[in-house]
């Protein structure tokens, strides 16, 4: 799936770069031998910051701040991390929506400067918004949800709005995200997610999105009726 940046979400992402813009490009790595950060190095200096593409900075993104440099490194090359996210829809290693909030939390997020929070935030907001009037093979919002929440943000207003809205679409999100969720069995959550992202899987399991896809089989092609069914009873199994 690929999303084209909208104005609000490609905004965000300028924003994001402006303000990283203080952390510099490291001139080296620390990293244990075996993770061989010459080479990671060689890889994110091979172009432009904007200009990396998903191979040369997945392998980092992966393992930044964990075995290989740390916050300040990171926090260089995370408005390239966050475009990448939103570009490719949770396409790689170290750019799903989901482990950029929790590696970003991993680097004291809530110890950032306000701006650079707000930054974040913002892509993380934008990207939510424009994912949910995506068409299906587009953009997941559900991703983007859970990563704000493990940021420790509040979610309520933007899972209302992707309840409200009308469009097919926008319906046929939350069907794959319920159908999504029904799949993952609570073990393969992470034992240390934020309260507000946990919320956001109980309310995909809950009686308001029950109800919006009962309503939903009534707007949606013929063809698609099967996919709104399939969620309808996976979602009453989580009960």
């Amino acid at each position: 799936m690929a999303m084209t940046p909208g104005p609000e979400l490609q905004a965000a992402i300028d924003a994001a770069y402006d303000v990283f813009a203080a952390y510099r490009r490291p001139g080296r790595l620390e990293a244990a031998p075996t993770r061989d950060p010459d080479r990671i190095l060689a890889d994110l200096t091979s172009a432009p910051l904007r200009e990396l593409n998903s191979e040369r900075i997945s392998y980092y993104a992966g393992k930044a701040m964990t075995t290989v440099g740390d916050d300040r490194d990171y926090r260089h090359f995370l408005p390239r991390l966050l475009e990448l996210a939103a570009q490719k829809d949770c396409g790689d290693m170290g750019t799903d929506p989901e482990e950029l909030a929790r590696k970003t939390v991993h680097g004291d997020f809530k110890k950032w400067p306000r701006d650079e929070r707000a930054a974040v935030i913002g892509v993380f907001t934008a990207a939510a918004r424009q994912a949910i009037g995506e068409a299906l093979d587009q953009a997941t919002p559900e991703p983007w949800l859970i990563g704000l929440g493990e940021l420790g943000e509040s979610v309520s207003p933007l899972l209302q709005a992707w309840l409200a809205a009308t469009s097919v679409d926008a319906g046929l999100h939350l069907v794959e995200a319920v159908r999504s969720e029904a799949f993952r069995s609570d073990r393969d959550a992470p034992t240390q997610s934020h309260p507000e992202a946990l919320a956001v899987r109980l309310w995909l399991r809950g009686p308001a999105v029950r109800e919006r896809l009962e309503a939903l089989l009534f707007e949606v092609p013929e063809d698609e009726t099967w996919r709104v069914e399939a969620a309808l009873i996976e979602s009453a199994m989580t009960d």
